[in-house]
């Protein structure tokens, strides 16, 4: 990789991880969902000039997926981060790699072997340790929205793999614009409409800063994450989103002064060494020839 691409990957994953920092922020200002209606739809304007229809067949797909990450996978993490703090949610939804790997194995007969097994075992402790074992420390709504939100993004990157390759600003229009009104409706359902009596009064310019960051910055940092994806080889690119949850609890401690405990460095650690022994064998096991493809 060049330092160009090197510099460009590193600023996406700092995107990425602070991207928890900027949802925390924004929910305590107005409900999650109604913060999640606002970034779908800011998302899906901002990009739908620069867009093309991608045929009916298409954009149902893209609308599909948008299902499944924006009103499922995103509500659940706006929801989740009410009471989580963003650190520690930024390590906990990482456990869609376990969750993947698992579905994979489960359904899709993918070979397991014993060093994957491992990762996840220690995935899996490290995941305990964050959560306090039998001591759950927290409440417990968090975590299980938590692990929700992991376990629909880990469905979405199943579906993304049946789509072909999407003109990026369309790609995002479509998987945002579609998607507001159902986002809209459930928040009317479960936020209610009693924030609307103190419309004036709240804090606009956070929520808009927090808006504009995810629907511009966030957005525009997978579209450069995609041509990185596509110029360089997978064990270049891959390996760096290893480094989303370090920034995740570097920026809750610097903008939110979240404690870093002991529990979320040792659980930390043990989560991102599972996973990266997971992602490391899934990359060796996509350049073995086909003959060779389970992994050992």
């Amino acid at each position: 990789m060049t330092f160009q691409a090197t510099f460009l990957a590193l600023g996406v994953i700092i995107i990425w991880g602070s991207n928890f920092v900027a949802i925390k922020i924004g929910v305590g200002e107005i409900p999650p969902l109604m913060l999640l209606t606002l970034r779908f739809l800011a998302a899906g304007l901002i990009f739908l000039p620069f867009s093309q229809w991608p045929g009916l067949r298409k954009a149902m797909m893209i609308a599909s997926i948008g299902l499944l990450m924006g009103l499922l996978h995103q509500g659940f993490l706006y929801v989740g981060l009410i009471t989580m703090p963003a650190g520690l949610m930024s390590v906990l939804l990482q456990s869609q790699i376990i969750i993947v790997t698992l579905i994979g194995w489960l359904f899709l007969k993918e070979d397991i072997g014993w060093r994957t097994w491992t990762g996840i075992a220690i995935g899996i402790s490290g995941i305990i340790v964050l959560v306090g074992g039998p001591n759950l420390s927290g409440p417990i709504e968090g975590y299980i929205y938590g692990f929700l939100s992991a376990l629909f993004i880990a469905l979405t990157y199943i579906v993304m793999k049946k789509i072909d390759v999407v003109h990026p600003s369309t790609y995002i229009a479509y998987l945002h614009l579609p998607i507001t009104p159902f986002i809209f409706l459930s928040s009317l359902l479960i936020d209610g409409t009693g924030w609307m009596t103190t419309y004036d009064i709240l804090n606009w310019p956070v929520i808009s800063a927090v808006v504009l960051y995810q629907a511009v910055i966030l957005s525009g940092s997978h579209i450069v994450w995609q041509k990185l994806m596509v110029r360089y080889p997978v064990n270049q690119i891959v390996p760096w989103t290893l480094l989303i949850p370090v920034f995740g609890i570097a920026a809750g401690v610097l903008f939110l002064d979240e404690a870093l405990t002991l529990s979320l460095f040792l659980g930390g650690a043990l989560t991102i060494l599972g996973i990266a022994i997971i992602t490391f064998r899934k990359i060796q096991k996509n350049q073995k020839p086909i003959e060779s493809e389970a992994l050992d």
